[in-house]
C-alpha cells in the first residue's frame, strides 16, 4: 500500500484495536496488531520508539515490508509455525526508519475467534540490542533451556504446584507428620491435588504425545484428566518426595490422554538445588508402552512355556549348562578344536563334562520317569546320576552333535532311575540358539522299556517264524540235500574201492593210494560242510550279525539252490560287483531270503512250463546301499496279487502257508532295508532288496 494512505487504512481499521490504542500506549514493550495478511491494525507510542515509524504512517501497511528482517528462516516458514503452533518467539534484527538494525526479542500470539478461526496476530517486541552481560547470558541460559525444553524426546511438562504447596503446608500446620497414612487415608485430598496443579508449559513432544492438538489446550487446565484413578498412587509418591525434600522421583505408572487411550509411561519430576519452594516443577514423561507390552508378551509367553513344561506328557529337563560351556570354552582355548577326539583320547572328560550339566528344572512327567517324591530330589542333580556307563557314547554323540550347532538331536538309549532301576528311553535333546544364549538345553525323555520288551518279544516271535519257514523251505529241498550229500559220499565210497585195489596188487602203488586218500579227505570235508550248512538253517540261534561280503553270502546260498537249478533245468547267471562293502547282517537270515525267492521263481516258471527258465542274481551299489535283484522269466506278477505279495498268510500255491515273503520282508526291515517286486519290461518278475553297509 502507497506511504500516503495510512488515514484510509485506519478509517477502515476493525473497532477494537483502535479502541485498545490509548491503552497499550502505557505499556513499555512494543506492541502490534496485525491481520492474517499482515496488515497493521494497531501501533502503540512503544513502537514508534523502537522503530522510529509514527502511527498515522504505518497503519494499513504490511509489517514484514514495513520492517525488513535478517534471519535465516524465510518469514513464511515462521508464519506457518505460528499459525500451526498458536505461537512463536524469538529474536528479529529488524531494519528501523533511519536505515539502522536493531535486536529485537519478539513474541507472536494468534487470536482466534469463537469458533476457533485465527483472526489477528499480537506481537510483542522488546529492544535488546544494549543489553549488559549478565543480562545476556540470563537471556542464553533462557534460549537454551526452551531450545532444549522443545527439543527432547520426552514429554516435558512445567506445572504451577504452588497451590499443592499450599495445601500441604495446611497439613503440616494442622499437625500431619505422618503424610503416607495421611494420604492413604483421604485419597479424596489427592484428587484435590491433582485438580490444583496447573499447567504452565509443555513441549510438543507433549502435544503430540497427549493428543492434544495444539498447545493451548493443555496450557492453563489442570493435569486431573491425565491421571487416571488407579495412578493415583503416584503423584502422591510426587508429594511425599516434596514433603522430605528429593531431588527427583521417578517411577512407572499408567497416564490418559486426550483422546481417550492409556499409555504405559516412566513419570519423572524433579526439584533440581535450590528449587525447592519455588511455585514450579518440571515433570518428564517418557511413553514405554511398547516396552511394557513387550515385557507383558514375555512374560505370558514364559507362563505359556510353564504350563506347556508342565503339562507335558513326556518327562522334561531344563538343564544349566553353564559350567559345561566353559569347560568346551577352556578347550577351545587351549587349542584343542576336534573335542571328538579329545573325548577318545581322555574318556574321564566326559564325566566331568556330564557332571558339569545339572537340572535346573523339571515336570511333573519327570518326576514320575526317575521314580521322585517331587521335583527337590532332581533340581541340582548332575546328568551323570542317571546315565549307565554303557550308555556313555550317547552322550558322546549327543555333545558332537551340540559342537555342529545341531538343534535337535535324538538317540533310544538306557537311563538310572534313581533307586538304580534301568529303563530303555528315548532321548531328545533341544539345543536351540535361544536356549544356547541362556546357557540351557531342554532334554525330553519317554520311557519305552514296555515298548522295547515288545519289541524284543516280536523279534523273538518272528525269528520263530523264520526258524519254521526255514524247516518248511528245508522240506521242499529233501531231493537237493539227499543230491548233495550223497555226491561226496559215493565219491568217498569209489575212492575207498580203489584204494583197496591199489592195496591188494603185489607190489601196492602206494604214491596213487595217497592221491585217492587226499580226495577221500576233501569229500568227507565237503559233505562236513553241506551238513553244517543245514544244520545252521534248521536251527533256531538267536540273531547274530556280523560284518559279512554280500556276494559270498550269495554263492553260499547258491551251493543249497544246485540240484534244483540242475532238475528244473534253470539257467543261472550271477552278475556281482566288484569292490562292494560288508554288510551288518545275519549269516543264515540272509541266505534263507535268498533261497526263499530262488525256490519261488523256479517254481513260478515250472508251472508257468517256461520253455529257457532262466535266473539272474544281481548285486550292485546303489545310493550307498547294498541293491539286490533276482530275475526270472516266468510269466510276471499279475497286477492283481502285486500289493498282497508281502501280506502274512497270502500264497498263490496251492499247499503254501503264505508266510515265506511276510518273512523275508520282516527281516529285511529288521536289518535296516526295504523289499519289493516289480515286472520286468521284457517280461518275467524281479524281486528286490536293499541293505545298509555296516558303518
Amino acid at each position: 500500500m502507497p506511504e500516503g494512505n495510512g488515514s484510509e487504512s485506519a478509517e477502515n481499521m476493525p473497532h477494537l484495536p483502535g479502541l485498545l490504542a490509548p491503552i497499550v500506549d502505557g505499556v513499555a514493550e512494543s506492541v502490534i496488531v496485525r491481520d492474517l495478511s499482515g496488515r497493521i491494525l494497531l501501533w502503540n507510542k512503544a513502537s514508534e520508539a523502537l522503530y522510529g515509524h509514527s502511527r498515522e504512517a504505518v497503519l494499513g501497511r504490511n509489517l514484514h515490508e514495513l520492517l525488513p528482517a535478517h534471519r535465516p528462516a524465510s518469514t513464511a516458514d515462521l508464519e506457518r509455525h505460528l499459525l500451526e503452533q498458536g505461537h512463536w518467539e524469538g529474536e528479529l534484527k529488524r531494519t528501523t526508519a533511519s536505515g539502522g538494525d536493531k535486536q529485537v526479542d519478539i513474541r507472536w500470539t494468534v487470536v482466534r475467534d469463537p469458533s476457533g478461526q485465527p483472526v489477528s496476530i499480537i506481537e510483542y517486541g522488546r529492544d535488546v540490542t544494549r543489553l549488559s552481560d549478565i543480562e545476556v547470558e540470563s537471556r542464553m541460559q533462557a534460549h537454551r533451556y526452551r531450545n532444549l525444553f522443545q527439543a527432547m524426546a520426552a514429554a516435558f511438562w512445567e506445572l504451577d504446584f504452588s497451590e499443592v504447596r499450599r495445601m500441604l503446608a495446611q497439613l503440616a500446620q494442622g499437625g500431619v507428620t505422618d503424610f503416607r497414612a495421611y494420604f492413604e487415608a483421604h485419597p479424596e485430598f489427592i484428587d484435590a491435588a491433582i485438580a490444583a496443579t496447573r499447567v504452565v508449559d509443555v513441549n510438543e513432544k507433549t502435544v503430540m504425545l497427549f493428543g492434544a492438538g495444539s498447545r493451548e489446550k493443555l496450557v492453563g487446565g489442570t493435569i486431573t484428566h491425565f491421571w487416571p484413578p488407579e495412578s493415583r498412587h503416584v503423584y502422591a509418591e510426587s508429594l511425599l518426595a516434596s514433603v522430605h525434600r528429593l531431588p527427583s522421583l521417578s517411577q512407572e505408572t499408567r497416564l490418559s490422554t486426550l483422546d481417550g487411550r492409556t499409555i504405559h509411561a516412566l513419570f519423572t519430576v524433579c526439584w533440581p538445588p535450590g528449587h525447592h519452594g519455588r511455585g514450579t516443577v518440571l515433570v518428564g514423561v517418557i511413553d514405554i508402552s511398547d516396552r511394557v507390552a513387550a515385557e507383558q508378551e514375555v512374560r505370558a509367553s514364559e507362563l505359556r512355556y510353564r504350563n506347556l513344561f508342565q503339562a507335558m506328557s513326556t518327562a522334561l529337563f531344563q538343564l544349566d549348562t553353564t559350567r559345561q560351556r566353559a569347560l568346551i570354552a577352556d578347550l577351545m582355548a587351549r587349542g584343542i578344536t576336534d573335542i571328538a577326539a579329545h573325548v577318545d583320547n581322555d574318556p574321564d572328560f566326559l564325566v566331568t563334562y556330564m557332571d558339569a550339566m545339572t537340572i535346573g528344572d523339571v515336570n511333573e512327567a519327570a518326576v514320575r520317569i526317575m521314580g521322585a517324591r517331587d521335583r527337590s530330589e532332581l533340581i541340582g542333580l548332575p546328568v551323570t546320576r542317571f546315565w549307565p556307563k554303557p550308555s556313555y557314547p550317547v552322550i558322546r554323540r549327543a555333545l558332537v552333535s551340540g559342537l555342529r550347532q545341531n538343534v535337535t538331536f535324538e538317540e533310544e538309549t538306557v537311563h538310572y532311575r534313581l533307586d538304580g532301576r534301568e529303563i530303555h528311553t528315548q532321548f531328545i535333546v533341544n539345543a536351540s540358539p535361544e536356549l544356547r544364549a541362556r546357557n540351557m538345553a531342554l532334554v525330553g525323555l519317554t520311557d519305552i522299556t514296555e515298548r522295547v520288551a515288545a519289541q524284543k518279544a516280536l523279534r523273538q516271535l518272528q525269528s520263530e517264524f523264520a526258524h519254521a519257514s526255514r524247516l518248511s523251505m528245508l522240506g521242499e529241498l529233501t531231493a537237493s540235500i539227499a543230491h548233495e550229500v550223497n555226491q561226496p559220499l559215493a565219491a568217498i565210497s569209489a575212492n575207498g574201492a580203489a584204494g583197496a585195489r591199489w592195496l591188494s596188487r603185489p607190489v601196492p602203488d602206494l604214491d596213487e593210494v595217497r592221491s585217492i586218500h587226499t580226495n577221500m579227505v576233501s569229500d568227507a570235508k565237503r559233505a562236513a560242510d553241506i551238513i553244517a550248512r543245514i544244520r545252521a538253517m534248521a536251527s533256531n540261534k538267536t540273531s547274530e550279525r556280523q560284518s559279512l561280503s554280500p556276494n559270498q553270502v550269495i554263492e553260499e546260498a547258491v551251493k543249497f539252490l544246485r540240484h534244483e537249478l540242475m532238475a528244473h533245468e534253470v539257467d543261472l547267471s550271477l552278475e556281482f560287483a566288484d569292490g562292494l562293502p560288508d554288510i551288518e547282517a545275519d549269516r543264515v537270515q540272509l541266505q534263507q531270503i535268498i533261497v526263499n525267492l530262488a525256490l519261488n521263481a523256479m517254481q513260478e516258471m515250472k508251472r508257468a512250463h517256461c520253455p529257457q527258465p532262466r535266473l539272474r542274481m544281481v548285486t550292485l551299489l546303489a545310493e550307498g546301499e547294498l541293491r539286490f535283484e533276482i530275475k526270472d522269466s516266468g510269466p510276471g506278477i499279475p497286477p492283481a496279487i502285486q500289493e498282497r505279495l508281502f501280506q502274512s498268510f497270502f500264497t498263490t500255491k496251492a499247499n503254501g502257508l503264505g508266510m515265506g515273503l511276510s518273512i523275508c520282508r520282516n527281516i529285511i526291515e529288521a536289518h535296516g532295508g526295504r523289499i519289493w517286486a516289480e515286472n520286468l519290461p521284457s517280461g518275467g518278475a524281479c524281486f528286490i532288496f536293499t541293505l545298509p553297509f555296516a558303518r
